[in-house]
């Protein structure tokens, strides 16, 4: 579905502006899908940059770098990305009318030295092609780097160093932007690192949109008219404010329609789990771990770093009775992990969120949708007796009761006995209880002759 994102954090893309127009770096920060690139490329867009040459008092030209489009991980290729993105502003008639011949043509070859040319050359050629552009256009250049994190984290210190150069000679005429996932001083040791002293101070931790701005992200989809304000306001307390989680959300709903106000409906979505599993796969260890002591120690709460950095990551909010996770969707999340075994010891363990089967460890031959529903089932109800009525309607649907016989429930049973079960003709877990249904054996079992 496309969708045409209405401009949101006006206020933080405001006094990021202002802050630019004093000559200052900015580091921006933000978990996956807090919206860090919508909010990147709205400080590129026309009507934001009609607004900063105001702001300024000189001309500007912003230059959005997705660090996404580099053809290798160099710093060659770092100056590729960046002298082409300036290249495709220049030649735009929307932002650059009028640009002098020369300067394209300068720039032009200033690229083709970049490209073809030694490695030696291609940085006399990045720091040319800025500073003839600054010159010539007599502006203010902005650089945004967009999806910085891998590109900072394998550039060597002289290209960093000759960023900082860059800066320190034209002052204010060059600015840099960078968005990451982390802190660049979590990204990488500082170690004397003169470039990123060039933003300290100036650090913007892009989390959580305001009320009325996920609201805003809700009613810009498509169809969103249809969505009474019970779903909406359902929408609004299980993302939390979370970019992702709202966009996920307010497809489910759209997909749902009538009947979209079922909190367990929305809860389920496959889409809407998957980014709970993404913020949770970018935390540390430690920081999981600190999650897990929230919502399972609501009483103790957090206190010192750990609750200060998951404030600023937009992972936890302070309410008039503590600190609370920022969304009730990602609270039950991790309660879910909370209870998850270790995947190190025996037994089963089935991971929801992230849709994977565990047998002693090891993860299992990826499962068919009828295979996957049967698993959850018995996981559910781990050493409780299953019936095949409950098989039938958890895996094809309650209409189906009198539809599928019994040899189709136990050819079922049996592929998914094949792909769990190191030895199938013995099983451990996956148990046989004759004339009744079937028992998933939370820890292995001895088999009867009763199990095969």
């Amino acid at each position: 579905m496309a969708v045409n994102l209405p401009a949101l954090r006006e206020d933080q893309l405001h006094d990021l502006q202002r802050t630019l127009a004093d000559g200052h770096c900015v580091a921006i920060f933000g978990l996956s899908n807090t919206g860090k690139s919508p909010f990147m490329r709205a400080l590129a867009a026309p009507e934001s940059q009609r607004r900063f040459d105001a702001i300024a008092g000189r001309p500007t030209a912003v230059v959005y770098i997705d660090c996404n489009r580099l053809v290798e991980l160099s710093a060659t290729g770092f100056y590729e990305i960046v002298v082409r993105s300036l290249l495709e502003v220049i030649e735009d008639p929307a932002t650059s009318p009028n640009p002098p011949v020369e300067l394209l043509q300068s720039v032009r070859e200033y690229h083709n030295r970049i490209t073809t040319g030694p490695a030696f050359q291609a940085s006399l050629a990045f720091n040319n092609a800025l500073a003839e552009t600054c010159s010539r256009l007599d502006l203010t250049l902005v650089l945004l780097f967009d999806e910085f994190d891998e590109i900072y984290s394998v550039l060597e210190d002289r290209t960093l160093l000759n960023l900082r150069a860059l800066k320190d000679h034209t002052h204010s005429r060059l600015v840099y932007v960078t968005a990451t996932s982390r802190l660049l001083s979590d990204i990488r040791a500082p170690n004397d690192n003169e470039f990123a002293e060039l933003f300290v101070g100036y650090l913007l931790p892009l989390g959580l949109l305001a009320a009325t701005d996920a609201r805003r992200v809700i009613l810009n989809y498509p169809g969103s008219d249809a969505l009474d304000e019970a779903t909406v306001d359902v929408i609004l307390r299980l993302a939390g404010g979370h970019f992702g989680l709202l966009s996920a959300l307010t497809q489910a709903a759209l997909r749902f329609a009538q009947g979209a106000t079922d909190t367990r409906r929305l809860t389920g979505d496959l889409a809407a789990r998957a980014e709970c599993l993404k913020v949770w796969n970018q935390l540390r260890p430690d920081e999981q771990a600190a999650l897990i002591h929230l919502v399972t120690a609501p009483d103790e709460g957090l206190a010192g770093p750990d609750g200060e950095r998951l404030r600023t990551l937009g992972l936890i909010v302070d309410d008039p009775e503590g600190r609370q996770l920022f969304s009730e969707l990602f609270a039950a999340f991790v309660r879910r992990q909370s209870a998850l075994p270790n995947l190190s010891a025996q037994g089963v363990v089935v991971d929801e969120d992230a849709g994977e089967v565990w047998v002693d460890g090891a993860k299992v031959t990826i499962l068919t949708d009828l295979e996957y529903k049967l698993m959850r089932l018995l996981y559910e109800r781990r050493d409780r007796l299953t019936t095949k009525d409950m098989i039938v309607e958890a895996v094809w649907g309650g209409e189906y009761l009198d539809r599928v016989d019994d040899a189709r429930i136990e050819k079922l049973v049996s592929r998914l006995r094949a792909k769990i079960e190191p030895d199938p003709a013995r099983p451990r877990y996956l148990l046989t209880q004759r004339g009744r249904g079937y028992k998933l054996s939370s820890q292995p079992v001895e088999p009867s002759k009763d199990d095969l």
